[in-house]
């Protein structure tokens, strides 16, 4: 019986064989990726188009299942233990697993009506689809990673968690009236004084200065990979007891107490067994091929729910008998923050948020439906950088109106400094072009957004290239090496150690996809270009009038050109326009205006 073979990833030379002997047999060949350049295979797959249509469908789709009806209450409800809930914890991860199974799914259903007598070669990212299409032969790959154990990154994981849980044992206890939640990864800043680069933290740096003896600091050092790439940074600073002269506090030591105290885990495991019969109840109600999906996706992350949940009774458990007032938190939508800060709410505890990146209709963290509102599931107050994002939140996030104010972004504290120092670039030095990047969810964007860059740079020689990586590719280097070697380009340089606000000052033009790095890029008055393949425009950049926008490398040639020939100029008045929407001010206060709306908050 002739069947229809699908391929989505690499291939064994076992499977290549077999294949090839299906074909021969007459099956059809189908790739969507990952072929092994086998010539008589087919593709399908997604334009552009199609899958820009699919990301605002699949955020819709995943919006609306926290609000489907299940019996008298909703998703979002039966999976809600008091204050923690399970749902928005796993919902920005949903979404992105979702949305990148319909990118191979969909091209599926455009070219077959049945799916009877299929062999899908699939990953592992694909399983959740197993349940939802029996007649389907998954073929997964049986090669074994070989990826080696990080017992280096472990042993001194496991060494620094010991002394901080001893530290919070025997440490004096300390009672703020406010905390400033971070995790320990540090990198390299400018002072504010000297202008000399630092160790400190990247966003809340100039914040954490201006704290007072009310503040102190609720700290965790992230657990590093066991295997694979890590971004884990062992740093002797996550030693200290202290930071800019503000006491940490050391989540850690809370944890480990939880795992001592039979109520803390008493209650985790309730909380979970109730999680874990609320799935048969969803499954129940009459569900489309799409909630399925979702519901398949949200499930499988089903043992990372156990482990938010004890986070959150153990930091219940250390809020119950504090007199807070605030926890404060960038990222704090995600779920290893939002975890510890519905305990603090469940304790009678405000929550601020801080705005640390872009928000657009795509970003699955800062959209919330009505219901989400009603249930009070975002921050009491979030403070952001300007009026849009307030506007955002408020209209298309349905935050409340009241809980928004605009103080500015805080690492544009150092701009004003930066400004009135002394050239940093000196006369005769070669153009330099920095090209921000960003581990994107799409690996065939990620790839195709660096080869592009290095296609046009290796047509301008002469011209300096800096890769400034994103905190969480640090590990990538081989990455984007391999891939500018492919595109025949030697004339660049990675930095992983200078301050982003000094190579921004520094450089001639920045390219970049959607990263906030384009934002901070406009304050410094130097022409930006957005490299956007599925011409999204995300945020905004273009249709403001500060980004020049690029689709392909041909194209991303000829605006560097433009640029350097002068044939193309930033159009300052759109910048100052811009500033004053997006950023409110870049007067050098805004960690001031920050502690003010803090302290203020009733």
């Amino acid at each position: 019986m002739n069947k229809t073979v699908i391929i989505n990833r690499l291939l064994s030379d076992q499977e290549i064989n077999e294949i090839k002997h299906l074909a021969g047999a007459g099956s059809k060949v189908f790739f969507i990726s990952g072929t092994n350049s086998m010539d008589f295979a087919q593709s399908i797959s997604l334009i552009p188009e199609e899958k820009k249509r699919v990301n605002y469908e699949m955020m819709d789709e995943v919006l609306r299942f926290g609000d489907l009806p299940v019996g008298d209450q909703t998703v979002a409800d039966l999976f809600r233990i008091d204050t923690a809930s399970v749902w928005h914890y796993h919902k920005f991860r949903v979404y992105f697993a979702f949305r990148n199974l319909m990118y191979f799914l969909k091209p599926i259903q455009q070219q077959f009506s049945t799916f009877k007598n299929h062999i899908w070669f699939v990953s592992a990212e694909v399983k959740p689809l197993l349940n939802l299409f029996p007649e389907v032969d998954f073929r997964f790959s049986t090669v074994k990673s070989k990826t080696k154990f990080n017992f280096g990154n472990l042993f001194s994981y496991l060494v620094l968690v010991k002394y901080r849980f001893l530290c919070y044992l025997l440490s004096a206890k300390k009672n703020p009236e406010y905390l400033l939640y971070m995790t320990e990864k540090y990198s390299t800043i400018l002072d504010k004084t000297t202008l000399k680069p630092k160790t400190g933290h990247h966003i809340l740096e100039y914040l954490i200065s201006e704290l007072d003896n009310r503040f102190a600091l609720l700290t965790e050092v992230l657990m590093p990979k066991t295997k694979g790439k890590s971004d884990y940074s062992f740093s002797g600073k996550q030693f200290q007891t202290s930071w800019n002269h503000r006491p940490k506090i050391f989540i850690e030591g809370f944890l480990i107490s939880g795992l001592l105290k039979g109520s803390v885990r008493k209650s985790a495991k309730k909380a979970m067994e109730t999680i874990r019969m609320a799935y048969p109840e969803v499954y129940k109600s009459e569900l489309t091929m799409a909630q399925k999906l979702t519901l398949e996706v949200f499930q499988s992350l089903d043992k990372s729910s156990g482990f938010f949940l004890y986070r959150y009774f153990a930091a219940r458990n250390y809020f119950k008998s504090s007199a807070i007032k605030a926890v404060i938190a960038t990222d704090e939508n995600s779920p290893l923050t939002k975890s510890i800060l519905d305990a603090a709410k469940f304790c009678g505890i405000k929550i601020i948020g801080l705005q640390h990146g872009t928000m657009h209709d795509l970003h699955p963290a800062y959209l919330y439906t009505e219901n989400d509102r009603k249930n009070h599931v975002m921050p009491d107050k979030t403070l952001t950088w300007g009026k849009y994002w307030k506007e955002f939140l408020v209209e298309k996030g349905n935050y409340p109106k009241d809980s928004v104010v605009s103080a500015g972004q805080i690492r544009t504290d150092i701009i004003p400094v930066l400004l009135q120092s002394e050239k940093l670039k000196k006369a005769g030095t070669a153009e330099t072009i920095v090209f921000a990047s960003q581990p994107q969810r799409d690996p065939e964007l990620r790839y195709q957004a660096a080869f592009d860059v290095f296609k046009a740079v290796r047509e301008l020689p002469g011209f300096n290239l800096i890769v400034k990586l994103h905190p969480r590719e640090f590990a990538d280097s081989g990455y984007y090496a391999a891939i500018a070697k492919e595109a025949g380009c030697t004339n660049y340089v990675f930095d992983k150690t200078s301050d982003l606000y000094q190579l921004i000052a520094s450089c001639d033009v920045l390219i970049t996809c959607f990263s906030t790095v384009g934002t901070e890029t406009i304050y410094f008055y130097k022409p930006l270009i957005i490299l956007d393949h599925l011409k999204q425009d995300i945020m905004g950049y273009a249709a403001e009038g500060v980004a020049f926008q690029a689709y392909d490398a041909a194209s991303l040639t000829s605006i560097l050109l433009g640029i350097f020939r002068c044939s193309l100029k930033i159009d300052r008045a759109k910048y100052d326009s811009f500033i004053e929407k997006y950023a409110y001010r870049i007067d050098g206060k805004v960690a001031e205006r920050c502690v003010e709306e803090i302290t203020s908050a009733r």
